[in-house]
């Protein structure tokens, strides 16, 4: 009964990054590290603060400024006039 037990148990990670990304062997972490994509480093850097901010490593304006900083980096910026393409005119002839 307790090899059952063991067969139906989830893998443990090796260690935990951020509070949130499990890696499962150095080897894996080694990959995710050399083929880290911008998506992923955008993910990794916002969860790092998030994780340093709910440790206290940060005081309230470096915070602040912080919190910023993701905001400018994950909010598209608005559409501009520019943005539309002008609009076809056709004369009937």
């Amino acid at each position: 009964m307790e090899n059952t037990q063991e067969q139906n148990q989830q893998p443990q990670p090796a260690g935990t990054l951020f509070e949130i990304i499990n890696y499962y062997s150095n080897e894996d972490l080694s990959k995710f590290v050399d083929q880290m994509t911008q998506e992923q480093a955008l993910y990794c850097v916002i969860h790092a603060t998030r994780s340093g901010h709910r440790r206290g490593a940060y005081g309230m304006e470096e915070s602040e400024v912080i919190s910023k900083a993701i905001r400018v980096l994950t909010t598209p910026p608005p559409l501009s006039e520019n943005d539309f393409p002008e609009p076809e005119i056709h004369k009937a002839e």
